[in-house]
C-alpha cells in the first residue's frame, strides 16, 4: 500500500511539474514575438516602422544563435529549476518595463534582454527538466505534453490578452494592459515554477548532477564525440525546416490558391493549433513504437505531403486540397516536434550532459530560422509566374524532409551504447559511457 502511495504521488508531483512547464513554455514567448499577434498597434502605438519592428525580431534570432550553447552548459551545472523560475521572473519585469511604451533604443534593449534569457537560462532548462521528470520509456508523452500544452497554453493566453486589449479600447491604453496581463502571468509562474518543479529527479536522481565537477572544456568534448548528438542535430534540423516555411501556406492560398487574405490567415490559425492534440498523440505513438521509428514515418509522410504541393499547380478549384493537406502537415510537423528531443534518450546521451547536449543541437537545428525565409523570398521573387516560386520552395522542403527520413534511418542502425541490446528502458545517466558504432542494429 505505501509503495502504491508513493508511486501515485510520484506520478501527480511529475504531472504538476509538467502542468507547470507547460504554463511557463506557453507564456515566456509571447512578449518577444508580441508583433505576431499586434503588430499595427504596437506599430502605432510605439511610434516604429516596419524595419524597426524587423529589428526587434532581428535581435532575438541574433540571441539565440549566441547563447543557445552557453545556455546548454548552464543547464548541466545549475539547477534547471532554479534557471526557468529566474528567467520567468526576469521576463515579467523586462514585461513592466516594456509596458511604458518606451523608445526604441529601450525596446531594443529589452528584446535583447528577453532573447538572453529565453536562450540562455531557460530553453535548455526546461528540455532537461522534461527528461528528468519522465522515467526512460515515457520520454516520448512527457515531450509530446510539453508541446501540446505550450501550444494550447499559447493559444489561452493570447485569446484572454486579445480580449483585455479589445476591452480596453484596442489602442496604446489597450496595448499596456495586455503586456501588464502576460507580465503578470509570467510572474505567477515563476512562483509555480519555484514550489512545483523538482530539484531533482526522483526516478533517476543517479548521476543527474555529475556534469557539475567536470570542467567545462570536458563536459563539451564528451557531447561533441557523440554520434547521437551530431544525427539528433541533423535529424532536427530537416525538420524543422517545414515550421520555418509554415509561414508561406497563408500566401500560398492568396497567391496560389485564389483565396481571400483572411482565408489564409484563417488557415494558418487552423495549422498552428493541429499542435494540441498532435504532438501529445505522437508521443503515446512514440513510446509504444520507438521514437526514431516514429519520427522516421513521419518524416516520410511529411515529404509526401510538401511533394503534393510541388506538384500540383493550384487553382481556387483546389481549395479542399490546399486546406486539407496544409491541415495534415501541420498535424505531421508538430507530432515531430513533439517527440524529437525524445531521440536523446534512445541516444542514450546520458543525462548529466541533456542540456550541453541540447545546446549544441539547438545552435545547429534552428538555423532554418535564418536561411529559410531569404530562400523563400528568392524564389518568389525570381519565379513569380504560376506559383512556380512556391512549387520549387515545397520540393526543397520535401528534399530535406526526405533527407531526415534517410539520417533516421542512420541513427537507428549505427548510434548504440554499451546498453544490452536495443530498447532497453534503464537510465543511462553515467557520464563516462562510452559511446561506439554498431552496424548490425
Amino acid at each position: 500500500m505505501k509503495a502504491a502511495l508513493r508511486e501515485k504521488l510520484k506520478i501527480l508531483r511529475s504531472s504538476a511539474a509538467l502542468i507547470v512547464l507547460c504554463l511557463g513554455g506557453g507564456s515566456i514567448y509571447v512578449l518577444p514575438y508580441l508583433s505576431v499577434y499586434l503588430y499595427i498597434p504596437m506599430k502605432d502605438a510605439l511610434h516604429l516602422d516596419n524595419l524597426q519592428l524587423g529589428l526587434m525580431q532581428s535581435a532575438m534570432g541574433l540571441t539565440s544563435m549566441i547563447f543557445y550553447w552557453p545556455g546548454g552548459c548552464i543547464a548541466d551545472r545549475f539547477s534547471p529549476r532554479k534557471l526557468i523560475a529566474l528567467s520567468m521572473l526576469v521576463n515579467a519585469l523586462l514585461g513592466f518595463w516594456l509596458a511604458t511604451l518606451p523608445t526604441f533604443r529601450v525596446l531594443m534593449t529589452i528584446q535583447l534582454l528577453m532573447g538572453v534569457f529565453l536562450t540562455l537560462t531557460f530553453w535548455s532548462s526546461m528540455i532537461k527538466m522534461v527528461r528528468q521528470l519522465a522515467s526512460a520509456d515515457q520520454q516520448g508523452r512527457y515531450f509530446g505534453i510539453l508541446e501540446g500544452g505550450r501550444n494550447l497554453a499559447t493559444v489561452l493566453f493570447v485569446a484572454g490578452g486579445l480580449y483585455l486589449f479589445a476591452r480596453m479600447g484596442s489602442n496604446s491604453n489597450g496595448l499596456r494592459w495586455i503586456i501588464i496581463f502576460f507580465s503578470v502571468l509570467l510572474l505567477a509562474t515563476s512562483v509555480l515554477s519555484w514550489f512545483f518543479l523538482p530539484e531533482s529527479t526522483t526516478t533517476r536522481a543517479a548521476g543527474v548532477d555529475d556534469a557539475e565537477s567536470l570542467p567545462l572544456t570536458v563536459a563539451i568534448g564528451r557531447v561533441v564525440r557523440i554520434p547521437a548528438v551530431w544525427l539528433a542535430m541533423f535529424i532536427i534540423l530537416c525538420a524543422y525546416v517545414t515550421s520555418a516555411g509554415q509561414g508561406y501556406f497563408t500566401p500560398l492560398a492568396t497567391d496560389v490558391y485564389g483565396q481571400s487574405v483572411v482565408f489564409g490567415g484563417v488557415l494558418s490559425t487552423m495549422i498552428a493549433s493541429t499542435g494540441i492534440i498532435a504532438a501529445p498523440a505522437a508521443g503515446l505513438v512514440a513510446d509504444r513504437w520507438i521514437t526514431s521509428r516514429t519520427v522516421l514515418w513521419l518524416l516520410v509522410m511529411l515529404a509526401s505531403c510538401l511533394l503534393l504541393f510541388a506538384i500540383v499547380p493550384g487553382g481556387s478549384h483546389l481549395v479542399l486540397l490546399l486546406v486539407t493537406n496544409a491541415i495534415v502537415i501541420g498535424c505531421l510537423f508538430f507530432s515531430l516536434r513533439g517527440i524529437y528531443f525524445a531521440l536523446l534518450e534512445e541516444g542514450a546521451i546520458p543525462l548529466a550532459l541533456t542540456g550541453t547536449a541540447t545546446g549544441l543541437i539547438s545552435l545547429v537545428a534552428f538555423t532554418p530560422d535564418i536561411f529559410v525565409p531569404a530562400l523563400a523570398g528568392h524564389l518568389l521573387d525570381r519565379y513569380p509566374a504560376g506559383g512556380v516560386g512556391y512549387r520549387i520552395f515545397f520540393l526543397i522542403l520535401a528534399i530535406f524532409s526526405l533527407a531526415g527520413a534517410g539520417l533516421t534511418l542512420l541513427f537507428r542502425r549505427r548510434v548504440s551504447t554499451r546498453r544490452a541490446g536495443y530498447g532497453s528502458t534503464a537510465a543511462i545517466t553515467d557520464i563516462n559511457v562510452p559511446y561506439v558504432w554498431k552496424s548490425d542494429l
